[in-house]
């Protein structure tokens, strides 16, 4: 294992589970590899998570799954949340329409989801988040 012993283990996955920004993630990467040497892509993809959920609440996802080779995001569950006229889902739909032969999106237990073909990793689910949310709609105010 990476990082031997349980109990320092569980501190780091704690400690990695506050981190707020990509300057955080970066510091705390660089002190993994001061202390234990080059991070193993286990370790990485779990370092990315930090930034799948920061783009997944900016997004309105209130869970994310990486399975199989796809993404499912699961939206706001309120479905009078002022989040179904933001601009932000307007994105979420013009990637969708742009991209209907990987794209699934459906209603399944009052739950509205997406679902995203061809999401292997962590990392390219972080970069694929982040171009949904800079998509632009050509009607926004600079």
């Amino acid at each position: 294992t990476y990082v031997p012993g349980d109990s320092e283990r569980m501190l780091l996955y704690r400690e990695l589970d506050r981190l707020e920004s990509d300057e955080e993630v970066e510091a705390y990467r660089k002190r993994m590899i001061d202390r234990f040497g080059p991070v193993p892509h286990e370790a990485d993809e779990l370092m990315h998570v930090v930034g799948l959920r920061r783009v997944g609440k900016k997004l309105g996802c209130e869970k994310i799954i990486l399975k199989q080779g796809y993404m499912q995001m699961q939206f706001v569950s309120n479905v009078n949340s002022p989040f179904y006229r933001s601009q932000m889902f307007n994105r979420i739909l013009a990637y969708v329409t742009s991209h209907i032969q990987d794209c699934v999106l459906k209603e399944k237990f009052n739950k509205r989801m997406l679902r995203i073909n061809d999401v292997k990793t962590v990392g390219q689910a972080v970069n694929l988040l982040n171009q949904i949310s800079q998509i632009d709609l050509g009607n926004e105010k600079k």
